[in-house]
């Protein structure tokens, strides 16, 4: 720690904090500013800095000659960060984000930077962390079927709360940045949740009022989707025109198709596997899962398996309908975005 008395100039300024300290591991002394956050300090160098940052630039042009000093060098005074946040923002500028994680526990890290490179406009570094996360929160269904899979465990258990960070963290990150691409994946990862969770795990953070009526919102028009899909496509659903077992003799065998699409209906609508794999709720999942009942041999549920004709008609429908509700998904959250696969 530093007292006042060995910090020049410092002691004529009576809101500065009595003991201050340079922050462990992120100093230069070849440096030619300090930046001051609450207790902490980094000496660090002005070019650096106006280069990456128009913002930030300009307040240490308009620094002046009488402007405190701190160990020889000129003070800029950033109040509203914590000096772990700028630690990670200058750790960004130096170092780039290359080596950082996209993982749950990286998430503050992550989440820190973006804030400070949108709030001081440091454009290349905030579109590189942007770019990073579409991986967890995709715009586009195939990455969120590939996201899906990284979740997705032994015996086909779904754990996202253990990869990914929450979506409410999330959520509230792309409201503070502006970046409203990675919005719709998030509210319907969140949309998933039984609404006693959203409010259990919400804390510390929690939504908006607004955007809670949003997730609301959008959980019922994907509720709504998945079920008009099982009427117009699993009720009732007739075999195809060229259907193998058509021309059996027997009646029982005739209908083997249709009762394979009798069989699947039901066990979509009792949910249960997304009770065993833990995602209930998730039309996406719900709708392929329809399909996969055909393709995957289970020596207990022989009838779910139509003739190969019938079941390449239905793939085409259920990959038609993902597509459809992906699509929807800005819409039904109320999000706008530029571009949305």
């Amino acid at each position: 720690m530093f007292p006042t008395d060995d910090v020049n100039d410092f002691s004529t300024n009576q809101h500065v904090p009595i003991q201050l300290a340079r922050y462990p591991g992120l100093s230069f002394d070849d440096g030619n500013l300090a930046i001051l956050t609450g207790h902490y300090y980094f000496l660090v160098h002005q070019g650096l800095l106006s280069r990456h940052s128009p913002i930030l630039g300009s307040s240490i042009e308009a620094l002046s000659s009488s402007c405190s000093i701190l160990e020889g060098r000129p003070v800029l005074r950033l109040d509203d960060v914590s000096a772990d946040q700028m630690h990670f923002f200058l750790c960004a500028l130096y170092d780039g984000v290359s080596n950082i994680p996209y993982t749950k526990s990286a998430f503050d890290q992550i989440a820190a930077v973006l804030r400070l490179t949108t709030r001081y406009e440091v454009t290349h570094i905030r579109q590189d962390l942007i770019d990073g996360l579409l991986a967890d929160w995709p715009d586009n269904l195939i990455d969120w079927d590939a996201r899906e899979a990284r979740a997705t465990v032994l015996n086909s258990v779904y754990r996202p709360r253990e990869t990914f960070p929450h979506p409410i963290l999330v959520i509230n990150l792309c409201y503070d940045i502006s970046a409203p691409q990675l919005l719709p994946s998030a509210f319907y990862d969140l949309s998933r949740s039984v609404l006693s969770d959203v409010v259990r795990d919400a804390m510390p953070e929690c939504l908006s009022e607004d955007a809670l009526m949003d997730l609301l919102r959008g959980r019922e028009h994907a509720s709504r989707f998945l079920s008009t899909f099982i009427a117009n496509h699993l009720e009732g659903r007739t075999p195809a025109a060229n259907c193998i077992h058509q021309n059996q003799s027997l009646e029982s065998r005739k209908r083997t198709c249709q009762t394979a699409f009798e069989a699947i209906t039901f066990e979509i609508l009792r949910d249960a596997n997304g009770v065993v794999c833990q995602r209930s709720s998730d039309p996406l999942f719900a709708m392929m899962d329809s399909e996969m009942m055909q393709t995957t041999y289970d020596s207990h549920r022989p009838h779910f398996r139509p003739c190969e004709i019938c079941r390449s008609e239905f793939s085409a429908i259920v990959a038609g309908a993902r597509a459809d509700f992906w699509r929807r998904l800005p819409e039904w959250f109320g999000i706008e975005v530029s571009s949305w696969s």
